[in-house]
C-alpha cells in the first residue's frame, strides 16, 4: 500500500514537471486580459461591477 502511494506521488510530480509552466502562465495573462476588455466593450446592463470601482459619469448630450 504504502509503495503504491510513493509510486502515484513519483507519477504525479513527474506530470507537474513535465508542464509548460510558461506557456500556462502567458494563457492566463491572456485570459484575464480578454476577460477585461469583453467586460469594457459589453452593454452597461451585461458588464459586472469591479470591485471598488468608482460610478462612470454620464455623457452630456
Amino acid at each position: 500500500m504504502k509503495k503504491n502511494i510513493c509510486k502515484i506521488k513519483t507519477i504525479v510530480f513527474q506530470y507537474i514537471k513535465s508542464l509548460n509552466w510558461k506557456m500556462l502562465i502567458i494563457l492566463g495573462v491572456f485570459c484575464v486580459v480578454l476577460a477585461i476588455l469583453n467586460n469594457i466593450f459589453v452593454d452597461d446592463s451585461k458588464s459586472v461591477e469591479w470591485i471598488g470601482s468608482q460610478p462612470v459619469l454620464e455623457v452630456p448630450e
